[in-house]
């Protein structure tokens, strides 16, 4: 049988395996058990008991976290005008037009997010070798 170590021994002592703990107790327990040297994961199942063949019992969804994921991405707007401007209160990092366009042209890559109105779309539809694939 294999031996656990003093830390996982250690951790296992505060889990109670015959008690129920309410979300909050569980986090709790989570973060005060935790001996990794690294951000752990946590996994949550649940059983919903629904048959998955029914189409009305399908089930499925998506959540934003509180905290985010802590990545950020960097997003560019092709836009002129008051478009522009809405686009830069909206938060976009860099907005620009014909000097964008010929910024990536030139090589510039920088960023993980391209937006682009309608209007730019025939300039920017010349940026599709470089803004198409992803390598």
């Amino acid at each position: 049988m294999p031996k656990h170590g003093k830390k996982y021994l250690e951790a296992a002592k505060k889990v109670d395996s015959n008690k129920f703990y309410s979300i909050e107790e569980a986090m709790k327990l989570v973060k005060e058990t935790s001996y990794a040297n690294f951000d752990a994961s946590v996994e949550v199942s649940y059983n919903l008991s629904v048959d998955p063949k029914q189409a009305d019992q399908q089930i499925r969804g998506s959540l934003v976290l509180p905290n985010g994921t802590g990545k950020t991405q960097k997003v560019i707007v092709f836009a002129e005008g008051p478009q522009a401007e809405q686009a830069k209160a909206a938060g976009a990092d860099e907005v620009g037009s014909d000097e964008l366009v010929e910024k990536v042209q030139n090589g510039y890559l920088d960023f993980d997010v391209v937006v682009a109105t309608p209007m730019m779309m025939a300039k920017v539809g010349r940026l599709g070798r470089i803004l198409g694939p992803k390598a």
